[in-house]
């Protein structure tokens, strides 16, 4: 009888995806949900640790000069990725915020870049390279899906995880697996 190794597996999380849920769907009473994101990456491999964890961001939008609510939320989440960067098998990957939009500040739009792009690069790159067997996406753009089919042409098993009404419905029929991922699924993930 043979021995079987355990699947490679790389978890790919889009923070601004997440940032969604925790402060729409699962916010309480208008405080956002905190997860203890050590417990995450394990969760959403069924209880195993990834070989890997990719988390995307970028960093909120300072005006020139700084509003303290800015200053404030950037210092934040300063501190947020400084505690993911000392964490094993954390990958962190960054994008960048523009704002576009009329001259008045109402009118202005706060666009998250690069990011998507990262994820498709990471995870073509890993798929093509053996170095995974399989990829879990916390997302919901279907900017993904090219990267998806073609790491799933590599032989890899793409699982994604999702709350319902926030992923666009061609995303969800391009991976092998998708899972639905509500607040009560994460309840034993919420800090204190």
């Amino acid at each position: 009888m043979g021995f079987m190794s355990a699947p490679r597996t790389a978890v790919f999380l889009d923070g601004a995806y997440l940032d969604n849920l925790t402060q729409g769907p699962w916010a309480h009473g208008g405080r956002p949900l905190a997860l203890d994101m050590r417990k995450l990456p394990r969760h959403l491999n069924q209880g195993a640790w990834p070989n890997q964890v990719f988390y995307y961001y970028a960093l909120p939008w300072l005006s020139d000069p700084p509003l303290p609510a800015e200053h404030h939320l950037r210092v934040q989440k300063e501190k947020f990725l400084a505690f993911l960067a000392s964490e094993k098998r954390w990958i962190l990957r960054e994008g960048r915020v523009e704002r576009r939009g009329g001259v008045r500040p109402g009118d202005w739009v706060y666009e998250q870049k690069r990011t998507d792009v990262q994820i498709a690069v990471d995870l073509v790159r890993l798929a093509w390279r053996g170095s995974i067997d399989r990829a879990i996406l916390l997302a919901g753009d279907s900017d993904l899906i090219p990267a998806i089919e073609d790491a799933r042409a590599a032989g890899v098993h793409v699982t994604l995880t999702y709350h319902p009404g926030s992923v666009h419905r061609d995303l969800l029929t391009t991976c092998d697996e998708a899972k639905i991922l509500i607040e009560s699924d994460i309840r034993p993930l919420i800090r204190g």
